[in-house]
């Protein structure tokens, strides 16, 4: 690893929903699959020279097309995927929160257990330790790592000293920075990056009016 290397978390694009499905692994929407395109074109002009993924599907499709763009393989990582609550459904929070679905209560009493503290621990060792394997592989330039909400929220609690912020949830598609010495010190640079996905947006809707 060179002296210092910065690492972009990219948050995984907006998932299908699921239920009733064991370990559910469920892919993009279509919006989400525009979420990675987003993502690509952002980090088009930086770089990037590793491209490191959780394993799940996901994370997956929205690294392929930055995968594409540098003509870069994405290396798996299974340590980088999310905290595994062991339910059979996966729901985007925002849509358990609009339409009040009782399980996110539930959700809510797990994270909340301190039963919970030491699996909550090892999860945030594992996701970090992954990420400075990352860094630790990429010699100048930047990473990407394609992973999700909770290793990224993971990831700013060591950059920030183990201070935790209840407001740093990772949006689909966005992108945060850290900066990762030889020394080991994290530093975070930037929180949760929208401006990428909020000109794709824009740009869909035009789309969409004309073809009306």
């Amino acid at each position: 690893m060179s002296a210092l290397v910065e690492v972009a978390l990219i948050r995984h694009g907006l998932p299908n929903r699921v239920e009733g499905v064991r370990r559910p692994d469920p892919g993009l929407t279509e919006d989400g699959f525009d979420q990675a395109r987003a993502v690509a074109d952002a980090l088009a002009l930086l770089p990037i020279r590793t491209i490191a993924s959780s394993g799940l599907q996901r994370a997956l499709q929205t690294a392929a097309p930055t995968a594409e763009k540098f003509g870069l393989t994405v290396d798996v990582d299974h340590d980088l995927a999310e905290f595994d609550m062991g339910e059979d459904y996966y729901i985007p929070i925002e849509d358990m929160i609009a339409e009040q679905d009782p399980r996110l209560d539930r959700w809510r009493a797990v994270v909340a257990d301190p039963n919970m503290a030491d699996a909550f621990a090892e999860f945030r060792q594992r996701v970090t330790v992954a990420v400075d394997r990352v860094a630790g592989a990429t010699r100048a330039g930047i990473a990407a790592v394609f992973c999700h909400g909770g290793v990224i929220q993971a990831c700013i609690e060591k950059a920030l000293a183990g201070v935790r912020l209840p407001t740093a949830e990772p949006e689909y598609g966005s992108i945060t920075r850290v900066t990762i010495s030889a020394d080991g010190a994290w530093n975070l640079r930037s929180l949760n990056e929208i401006h990428h996905l909020e000109r794709y947006t824009a740009q869909r809707g035009e789309r969409d009016e004309l073809s009306r």
